[in-house]
């Protein structure tokens, strides 16, 4: 976890016609936040020194704050918003979570909650924040008063799930199930549903159904309830288009744990976004951690099953865990969807030939060096995948073809000479060596001269 440091530098100021003092800031220390943060922060800063008798900065203030998990500062931001008499149901909402995340009250919160509600009992939003939290800090019946209400305005699988886990809290077993049922047939994509049915089931001792239930694949709509108050104050932190470009610019240099980072942010926000799964998938795949990708690609697809880069993804691991065919239909299916993509046009043909469908091999091979003649990585991989197959002679052959469109391209050069060496052609396959040493000296070809004694 990141770690803060804070600070209260209060700035007082007074005003000219009254004498009286304006509301202190409470400014936070970024000197050790990530620099978008510290960023979205000093600009609400300025904006509220500018002007801080406007309540709405102080809002401002209080969200982005609270976006960053910096609840303590943001309770005190939010307790002038509070005091000032402008607050709005998703302003309460807000507060009702930084309260619940500090564990500290807010002077006149529950009293302004209780007022809101009674003035406009339609707020199911705020019925359900209040109910949620009540339920979480143990007040069952509250919890169990305020869920019921909302659920008579919106049967929302969200509000289903908690009035069920209350219901069954309170003992009531089959009611819970009801609920929760309802709750699955609205969301069959959320895991807290399904950890939440099956001990009722359990419990009813239908332990086939329980069994069914943790064995069900979880796919589609998830039990998210975000009111739009809660939506923009985590915008605030994680821009969905903003923190995607950062990701892609951590991809674009190799950092793949920084671009992890942003994608968590992305998800946190938007929790079905098939691409930043994809996305995040191939940071795993590109730090080895296979399982992780594994997930992460299936999650895409299961979202959204047109997105060619998990198709492509899921290739690759097949690819490396021996199960040709798979890779093959998986790859397959990526060009389908995306005709254009290099990188799943120049691994079918390796997916193909490790397959054993050699001529299909050859013409996706062709296929994706007309298509990018200049896609050196493609060459470099045909050329080990024949070569590791027993098939040195096309692999020259290939390699010959290549150095035609390439030129004097030293991994190419390379490979050529490790055919030619498979042949037991030694004379020119050190020959090919020096020009691939010639065309970079740092080229596995020099180790290769070295050891025969050959000079460069």
């Amino acid at each position: 976890m990141r770690r803060y440091i804070f600070h209260l530098a209060w700035l007082l100021a007074a005003c000219s016609d009254s004498g009286t003092s304006l509301p202190s800031i409470p400014v936070v220390d970024v000197a050790r936040l990530e620099a978008p943060v510290a960023r979205a922060i000093g600009d609400t800063v300025e904006e509220l020194q500018g002007s801080p008798e406007n309540s709405q900065y102080w809002a401002n203030y209080a969200e982005v704050l609270q976006a960053h998990q910096l609840y303590d500062v943001a309770q005190v931001a939010w307790g002038v918003r509070l005091g000032s008499g402008d607050v709005t149901p998703g302003d309460l909402i807000l507060m009702l979570r930084c309260e619940e995340a500090l564990g500290l009250k807010t002077q006149g919160l529950t009293q302004e909650v209780n007022s809101a509600l009674f003035a406009q009992p339609n707020l199911t939003s705020l019925r359900f924040t209040r109910g949620s939290a009540r339920l979480r800090s143990g007040d069952l019946q509250g919890a169990k008063e305020d869920l019921e209400q909302a659920l008579s305005q919106d049967r929302h699988p969200a509000i289903l799930l908690a009035l069920g886990r209350a219901e069954l809290s309170l003992g009531e077993t089959k009611r819970a199930r009801s609920l929760l049922e309802e709750a699955r047939s609205l969301a069959p994509g959320d895991a807290n549903i399904q950890k939440t049915l099956t001990p009722i089931y359990l419990q009813l001792n239908a332990s086939d159904l329980a069994d069914a239930e943790r064995q069900r694949a979880l796919r589609g709509r998830k039990a998210l309830r975000f009111d739009p108050a809660e939506v923009r104050m985590a915008q605030r932190a994680v821009s969905s288009s903003a923190n995607t470009d950062r990701a892609r610019e951590a991809m674009n240099r190799r950092e793949w744990q920084v671009a992890v980072v942003w994608l968590n942010k992305v998800l946190e926000v938007y929790p079905d976004r098939a691409s930043a799964y994809a996305r995040r998938g191939l940071c795993h795949l590109m730090t080895n951690q296979m399982q992780k990708a594994d997930q992460d690609f299936r999650k895409a697809i299961a979202e959204d099953e047109s997105l060619a880069m998990a198709h492509r993804g899921l290739g690759v691991l097949a690819g490396r865990s021996g199960r040709s065919d798979e890779a093959v239909n998986h790859l397959a299916r990526a060009i389908e969807l995306n005709p254009e993509d290099p990188d799943a046009l120049g691994m079918y043909p390796i997916a193909l030939l490790r397959a054993g469908r050699i001529p299909e091999a050859e013409v996706a091979y062709e296929t994706a060096r007309s298509r990018f003649p200049k896609n050196r990585i493609l060459v470099q991989q045909w050329l080990v995948g024949l070569r590791n197959m027993g098939r040195a002679d096309q692999g020259l052959a290939a390699a010959r073809s290549a150095l035609q469109d390439l030129g004097e391209d030293a991994a190419v050069l390379h490979h050529a000479a490790l055919c030619l060496e498979a042949l037991g052609q030694g004379p020119e396959a050190m020959e090919y060596h020096r020009r691939s040493v010639a065309a970079d000296p740092k080229s596995p070809s020099a180790t290769r001269l070295q050891k025969s004694g050959t000079p460069g």
